[in-house]
């Protein structure tokens, strides 16, 4: 049975205001006069008083003996009953006949046919997506509501969304079980007998995750992948069958009590836990990846600051292998000299030759050489080693330096400095991981899809990828169907970064790869990018309700009430400084009482570890009931001090108790000191308010009407 506390059916709150009293149960004097004139004793003019402000406050009738105390003596004292009057009636007859006048008055139709089939109606829709009893409840309650229809009890609402709920659930259980083959269910049983290598069921294997994405897991990760899509094509299974049915399905689906289920719960609780485990396995590589481009980007930034510093020393070093350069190829270097000397051996045999035309004969050209053929031959190809040689001074000189490639390095990491251009270094940082990321971005393992009419990302992914085994610098910059890369995605840094002035039509190969490493993590954090099969990493816009449905739904008018309630509290929220004063104070309580009750339940970090929502509520529940608790001490601590400061005749200033929170943790031992022989021990009578007056404090601060008008 659902407890009524979990609903939102109507009932009796356990502590009542005196301004909640004063505002749901004063009768009022066409009340009184029109239930004076249909009663005839005291009693019952105080039991039909009870039954009309409490159908009016819930929406249904209480038993009167359900009703609190307080709210009968507050309404007998209200029409000024004699003392000892209780509500009661000595035939049903009556209170049969009191409960139709009450209906009369509220204008409501009694009409519990009806109001059951809008009931069984509404948990059998909403049953196919949601599996909580309460919120089926709820829901159910809703829709009476809105009906204009007498709430039917409790008990009818419990029963019916159980009932529902179990044909629901075998409906689906039924399907997920038909949508399976016999060989992928006899696969999944084997999960509940074969063992694994450490002894343990592979079922145990499917519920305890894999060890945390992080990029030295990788391996494992990608076989607990392989290993879970072998065991079948889940979305397959689990085609119309809501989000959260499946995380329910997948909670219930533990080792020692699926031998308890039919067969066919039995398998399918299996699956959708299988489908989780397969959502699951993806998010965490989805994850990897983007913390490791991440830590990459950061360690490229880091390196950009390290560059910072060593500015003067890369610098100074680039200016003296550039003054050496020089000195190489300037007037008397060995460069220079040696293309003085290469020219003067050519003029030579260009002088010796002056005059020949093309078609000379070989007698002509021997006669003008003096039978010097040969000699003159040689002097040139002489001029011709002499002037590599100069150019070769050069080379030699770069080599001494580190090579070309070191130079290159160099520069590029000065203009890294000088233009902010981390981009350029992040492929150094990548490189080592470039084969994971590749297989990582591999079809087989994600499956990427854009969430959005906007492909560009992918785009660039699926060329990387088609250039993958390339080694050179350079690839390039036009696709399968001869069309140029679109790269409006990316910064103006990364486009300066891949593009090389001097090569037209080409990316620098390294910065390419790293600047889609880097955009597709971004499209993947934003939701612009999805992971087919994930949870985490889903496309965001199968979920969106249709336009129609919107529309429908909540109609034109819902939106402009929203801007402009939005607009006159903003508006007020600037206007007012007391109000923003306030809101301050009350959003700081609200975040300082929020790390308070995180510090309390510092017990697995605060994490929730359980799948079962009614677990989970315990342990929210718990930990509330946990952190006022000690709020509450801390209170009376402080009330407690503050009486002794005054008998000891210290003046306490409001303003600094104003200051005090209760959220104090330093005097807080959590891991506690238990005497069971306490437990029994009656405490003694407390008084919460310290003889300390606040009235000053109360009359700066913005008035009640004020509030009123800006809650």
């Amino acid at each position: 049975m659902t407890s009524i506390e979990r609903t939102a059916y109507p009932r009796f709150k356990r502590l009542i205001t005196a301004h909640e009293l004063h505002l749901f149960f004063s009768p009022s004097r066409d009340e009184l006069e029109w239930a004076a004139d249909a009663t005839d004793c005291d009693e019952h003019l105080l039991a039909l008083l009870l039954m009309l402000k409490s159908y009016r406050r819930m929406g249904c009738f209480p038993a009167l003996e359900d009703v609190p105390e307080m709210v009968v003596e507050f309404v007998r004292r209200a029409v000024e009953l004699p003392e000892g009057t209780l509500p009661v009636y000595r035939a049903e007859r009556t209170a049969k006949h009191h409960r139709g006048l009450v209906r009369k008055q509220a204008g409501v139709t009694y009409d519990q046919v009806k109001a059951r089939g809008i009931v069984e109606q509404s948990i059998r829709k909403e049953a196919a997506a949601k599996n909580r009893p309460a919120d089926l409840i709820n829901i159910a309650l809703e829709k009476v509501v809105e009906a204009g229809l007498e709430l039917p009890g409790f008990s009818t609402f419990d029963k019916m969304a159980s009932k529902i709920r179990t044909e629901v659930n075998a409906s689906i259980c039924a399907g997920i079980h038909d949508r399976m083959s016999a060989a992928q269910r006899a696969g999944l049983m084997r999960l509940l007998e074969d063992r694994d290598s450490d002894g343990t069921t592979l079922f145990n294997r499917l519920k305890k995750p894999a060890k945390g994405p992080t990029w030295s897991h990788f391996k494992n990760l990608t076989k607990r992948l392989e290993w879970l899509d072998e065991l079948g094509d889940t979305d397959v299974w689990m085609e119309g069958v809501a989000a959260g049915k499946i995380t329910d399905f997948a909670g219930e689906a533990d080792a020692s009590e699926l031998r308890d289920f039919v067969p066919v719960k039995r398998i399918a609780l299996v699956a959708a836990l299988t489908h989780k485990a397969r959502m699951r396995v993806r998010d965490d590589l989805a994850t990897m990846f983007c913390k490791r481009v991440a830590t990459k980007i950061k360690k490229a930034k880091a390196e950009l600051e390290e560059i910072r510093l060593a500015e003067r020393e890369i610098v100074e070093s680039l200016i003296g292998n550039y003054r050496t350069v020089l000195k190489h190829v300037d007037e008397g270097g060995p460069a220079r000299e040696a293309l003085t000397k290469a020219a003067a051996m050519t003029a030579e045999v260009r002088k010796a030759l002056d005059g020949l035309d093309e078609e000379a004969s070989v007698d002509e050209i021997a006669t003008r050489l003096e039978g010097r053929v040969s000699p003159a031959v040689l002097t040139l190809v002489k001029a011709q080693v002499v002037q590599a040689d100069g150019f070769g001074a050069v080379t030699r000189a770069v080599d001494s330096f580190g090579g070309f490639a070191k130079q290159y390095e160099q520069i590029e990491k000065v203009s890294a400095h000088h233009g902010n251009f981390w981009e350029v270094l992040l492929y150094g940082q990548i490189g080592r991981d470039r084969a994971v990321m590749f297989d990582l971005a591999d079809i087989d393992k994600l499956k990427f899809t854009a969430t959005s009419e906007d492909s560009r990302v992918l785009d660039a992914l699926a060329h990387a990828q088609r250039h993958q085994a390339a080694r050179g610098e350079y690839i390039t910059a036009f696709n399968e169907e001869g069309k140029e890369v679109d790269l409006s995605f990316a910064t103006q840094n990364w486009r300066k970064t891949v593009l090389d002035k001097t090569r037209t039509g080409q990316f620098v190969r390294k910065h390419f790869e790293a600047m889609v490493f880097t955009a597709l993590a971004e499209e993947l954090r934003t939701g612009d990018v999805a992971v087919v099969g994930s949870e985490e990493y889903a496309d965001w816009s199968e979920q969106l309700l249709a336009w129609e449905v919107l529309q429908e739904t909540l109609g034109p008018y819902l939106v402009e009430v929203g801007r402009v309630i939005r607009t006159v509290q903003l508006l007020r929220y600037l206007s007012d400084a007391p109000l923003r004063r306030r809101v301050t104070a009350a959003t700081n309580k609200v975040e300082s009482f929020n790390r308070f009750s995180h510090w309390i339940g510092f017990g697995n970090r605060g994490v929730i570890a359980d799948n079962d929502p009614i677990e989970q509520e315990k342990a929210m529940k718990f930990n509330a009931l946990l952190t006022n608790t000690v709020i509450f001490h801390n209170a009376l601590d402080i009330a407690e001090i503050i009486r002794q400061l005054l008998e000891e005749g210290r003046e306490i200033d409001p303003e600094d108790l104003a200051h005090i929170s209760p959220h104090l943790t330093e005097h807080i031992n959590r891991f506690g000191e238990y005497s069971t022989h306490e437990l029994g021990i009656q405490p003694d009578a407390y008084d919460p308010k310290p003889d300390v007056d606040f009235t000053p404090l109360r009359e700066q601060g913005p008035t009640a009407a004020g509030l009123g008008q800006a809650a």
